[in-house]
């Protein structure tokens, strides 16, 4: 797995999971941002993007990610993951309750099977169907064929048969904080699939706004709805909650 870290490099440690197909690269877009509200942004890319053998799991990332907050001293932080980032972000809090003073999900994937059902992006749907009538070669050829580089392209295989298969290892009931930060109308992360997870969890508060769709995140160069979920995060750190 590949760290990234952008920002305050005193500042609240934050593990930011990415969408698929992004890299923890990608994060550097948010340096200005998280230097001005005071947040040490950890971005990470998934070891399934950089190693071809690595079987793609929850578990996976999450160990890696806890082992490097370890190495680097940092006992206490908080998780966001945005699209289908969102549940490598609560897997890695869940399951860490000790670590972690709260969870944020963005535009994030919920439920898979209602995920399946009501997503609306076209783009998706063929992605969707391409995995689901291709093996591992014939999807990865037809996703370079749509100009996905190689390791990308094996990237984004290993976070669907992630994303699609088992969550039980998702520890619902875990008391750590889940602020859900959703559009209403959201093609690529439909409601209904992220208010179905919601309701799995024991301690989660749905926050709607059109500023955390795909859409609003994209074109708000001011970066509203991450601002906010910034500089929350340094008041619960500051205030030890």
């Amino acid at each position: 797995m590949e760290f990234f870290e952008y920002g305050k490099p005193d500042g609240v440690p934050l593990v930011l999971m990415l969408g698929t197909p992004h890299t923890g690269d990608s994060g550097a877009d948010l340096t200005g941002l998280a230097m001005e509200t005071g947040v040490r942004l950890i971005c990470t890319t998934r070891c399934w993007y950089l190693n071809t053998i690595t079987a793609p799991s929850f578990e996976t990332c999450t160990a890696q990610v806890i082992r490097y907050l370890k190495e680097n001293g940092l006992s206490r932080a908080f998780a966001i993951g945005g699209s289908g980032g969102g549940p490598f972000a609560l897997h890695l809090a869940s399951t860490h309750p000790e670590t972690f003073g709260a969870c944020y999900l963005i535009a994030a994937m919920g439920d898979p099977d209602v995920f399946i059902r009501t997503v609306r992006s076209p783009h998706t749907q063929t992605l969707l169907q391409l995995f689901a009538d291709s093996d591992h070669d014939r999807a990865l050829a037809q996703l370079v064929d749509w100009g996905i580089p190689p390791a990308l392209a094996h990237g984004v295989w290993g976070d669907f048969e992630v994303l699609l298969g088992s969550w039980e290892t998702i520890a619902f009931t875990a008391t750590v904080p889940v602020y859900i930060h959703h559009g209403e109308d959201d093609d690529n992360a439909p409601l209904e699939s992220i208010r179905a997870l919601a309701a799995k969890l024991t301690n989660c508060r749905m926050r709607i706004s059109p500023a955390a769709s795909h859409l609003g995140l994209a074109t708000d160069k001011e970066h509203t709805e991450l601002r906010s979920i910034f500089a929350e995060v340094v008041r619960k750190y500051t205030a030890g909650t």
